[in-house]
């Protein structure tokens, strides 16, 4: 069920999956690309590598196994995207400790340029009128684990448990109704905090740069989902659920829709002649089209004649051969062969 190659030959470019293979291709790939330009074979100059990641896929070996290279090449044409929502497939990633700010230093450590989008657009005014650092404070200090309990609470038990933590941080959210508290959102799930980070990135010269996005496991799929350390297993929407993500979603479909078949709820279209359609359509047509295919091309290879291999063939005789000396020796006469050499 993962992408891999072998199994859609004509679809999947690269096997990756949350086990670090990803990030190795991606920072081979970045480089050879460059390669290929500043040989004068293909011009890559435009070409960005994009590679999607998760905060607890970044403690397998070979996720950070080669960020050293892609700094010391200065890969400026590559760019990690790590999806920092607190939680692995077996619980929290770091519970009691900050898992943005040990790879932002680990990144920071091998040459990558680093930009964090921890904070969406309604935290704004609030840390303008942070004049004296409290609130950044309690943001820093606050663990992983607590944050993880706030997104699965209620606006009112964040107000007392994160905000209530100095005066000055519960007087800067005294305004705030419980709700408005609860949906001050984390900066992966704002699209303008996340557009500001890819063109920032884009435009980076000099290095790689990672962008380490705060989100929140299930978002959008409400109370019983966000946030909780047991929503990867979870399969099903209760129809109270369902309602809450057409509203979270603004999708026009009604109570009665919904409540008439749960198990089998419509699809919303915007219409053909919507912004968003029309958007869209013009995008995939200047991609080259809808589904993305792999085109794989090669040259067939005739294998060199009996006589390639007579030395092989003939042993060693009584003289005892390493394994290192006999393949070299068959690999120079296979190097002979015109049609291999």
């Amino acid at each position: 069920s993962y992408p891999h190659p072998r199994l859609m030959p004509e679809f999947w470019e690269f096997p990756t999956v949350s086990m670090g293979i990803g990030p190795m291709h991606a920072i081979y790939q970045a480089q050879s690309n460059r390669y290929l330009h500043n040989r004068g074979i293909k011009d890559t100059s435009e070409q960005q590598v994009w590679a999607f990641l998760g905060d607890g896929e970044m403690d397998e070996p070979e996720s950070r196994g080669l960020l050293q290279l892609a700094a010391n090449d200065k890969l400026d044409n590559l760019n990690f995207v790590i999806n920092c929502n607190l939680q692995r497939l077996d619980g929290p990633v770091r519970g009691n400790g900050k898992i943005v700010q040990e790879l932002e230093a680990f990144f920071r450590g091998a040459g990558w340029n680093v930009i964090k989008v921890l904070w969406g657009r309604e935290w704004d005014d609030l840390l303008a009128r942070d004049t004296d650092g409290a609130l950044v404070d309690v943001m820093n200090t606050t663990l992983d684990g607590d944050y993880q309990t706030y997104k699965a609470e209620s606006g009112g038990f964040v107000r007392e448990h994160f905000f209530g933590q100095t005066p000055q941080t519960k007087e800067l959210a005294a305004h705030l109704s419980d709700d408005e508290v609860w949906n001050l959102r984390r900066g992966g799930h704002d699209y303008h905090k996340v557009y500001a980070a890819y063109k920032a990135a884009t435009e980076f010269k000099g290095k790689p740069t990672v962008i380490l996005a705060h989100t929140v496991k299930g978002y959008g799929l409400g109370t019983h989902f966000e946030a909780r350390n047991a929503t990867h297993q979870m399969k099903k929407l209760t129809l109270q659920d369902l309602k809450d993500f057409r509203t979270h979603l603004h999708l026009p479909i009604s109570d009665e829709v919904l409540e008439a078949d749960p198990y089998h709820p419509p699809y919303y279209h915007p219409g053909a002649d919507s912004p968003e359609i029309a958007y869209m359509m013009e995008h995939r047509a200047a991609l080259g089209g809808f589904v993305p295919e792999r085109r794989s091309t090669h040259t067939a290879l005739e294998l060199p004649g009996d006589k390639t291999y007579e030395v092989a063939n003939r042993g060693s005789g009584k003289q005892h051969a390493a394994t290192t000396m006999s393949f070299v020796r068959l690999l120079k006469d296979l190097m002979r062969d015109k049609g291999i050499g």
